[in-house]
């Protein structure tokens, strides 16, 4: 929801090869449950990657449960068992990659060429959405091949949003970004000056009354669009009225806190920026996923495209934004 960086490192394509090792084919429906998203860069934040403020395991009584889960997944990927990799996937799920977002069948059906070997995992993290619903994020170094060639090094940070339904635990939603090293820190200039005139009250008021209105919607899509307006406008605080006290982000460089995000979202201009392509995809009745493509501009003036997606939670008849994974766009040659 906030920053992203310019630069491609080798991890880029870790999983992107995992689809492209089948032709780089989305699959026709893949876009009905999530869109591409794209932000533009934006200055460093100081929070971004002080882990020592979030908790190393988190996430209630299911964290360890979805946690062996998401590490059972990775060790059908080495034994390639695609059956068992797709019986623990929900019929809807989504999967938002660098190059595209795809569908189960196009997720199952891309990682067949990939053959990881060795599987390295660190930084586990978990998000308790309610009840019956954990997003687990956490960093990964695979080492292997896909479609014959050796994976590139590189780690990358991933995020899985796992559902109980009936009895059993199934992965809905599965985000990778490459990792990338955080920015030298800056601090955000003070806003000095506030608007004035009555065009500039006539729209503050329209503001007020907007977020008034969202407060009580519910509809996480027209929320999040209104979160960016918010953004747009830097009217922080309609901003900050919308995030959950344990909200989680997770960008190429750092994963950071409510406070982390916050901090960051001060020191970089939204007005450049344009959301589209909202997507929903229901996790259950009292959770949502929305995806969307921002499209900005990068530091060097160059155009800049990344994925997003925000995990909104509905409690004591609000929708809050608990989980945000951004992902930088790199289009992959087809075969």
């Amino acid at each position: 929801m906030k920053r992203f960086p310019t630069r491609t490192t080798p991890a880029v394509v870790l999983l992107s090869l995992m689809l492209c090792a089948s032709g780089c084919t989305v699959a026709p429906d893949a876009n009905h449950n999530a869109a591409a998203n794209g932000n533009a860069a934006a200055p460093a934040n100081a929070n971004l990657n002080a882990n020592a403020n979030l908790s190393a395991t988190g996430g209630g009584a299911h964290a360890a449960e979805v946690t062996t889960k998401e590490k059972q997944l990775w060790d059908m990927l080495k034994n390639k068992d695609h059956e068992g990799f797709g019986k623990m996937m929900s019929s809807d799920s989504v999967y938002v990659s660098t190059d595209g977002v795809y569908d189960k069948a196009a997720t199952i059906n891309g990682v067949k060429e990939f053959a990881p070997t060795e599987v390295t995992f660190s930084d586990w993290k978990t998000v308790t959405l309610d009840e019956d619903a954990v997003v687990v994020t956490y960093t990964v170094d695979a080492k292997g091949t896909s479609g014959g060639q050796p994976l590139p090094p590189g780690a990358m940070r991933a995020s899985t949003a796992w559902v109980k339904r009936g009895a059993e635990w199934v992965a809905v939603y599965h985000q990778d970004c490459p990792v990338e090293k955080a920015q030298a820190s800056s601090t955000p200039a003070a806003e000095t000056s506030k608007p004035a005139g009555s065009a500039a009250n006539a729209n503050t008021a329209a503001s007020a009354e907007k977020h008034a209105e969202m407060v009580t919607s519910d509809d996480p899509v027209a929320i999040e669009k209104h979160m960016w307006e918010a953004l747009r406008r830097k009217d922080w605080d309609a901003f900050a009225d919308h995030l959950a006290p344990e909200q989680l982000e997770v960008e190429p460089d750092g994963v950071s806190d409510r406070a982390g995000t916050l901090a960051s979202v001060r020191g970089f201009d939204f007005s450049k920026t344009s959301p589209s392509d909202y997507k929903a995809t229901k996790l259950d009745d009292d959770a949502t996923l929305v995806t969307y493509l921002v499209k900005g501009t990068s530091p060097d003036g160059k155009p800049s495209e990344h994925r997003a997606s925000t995990i909104w939670v509905k409690r004591d008849g609000k929708w809050l934004a608990f989980f945000h994974h951004g992902t930088p766009v790199v289009k992959m040659a087809s075969k």
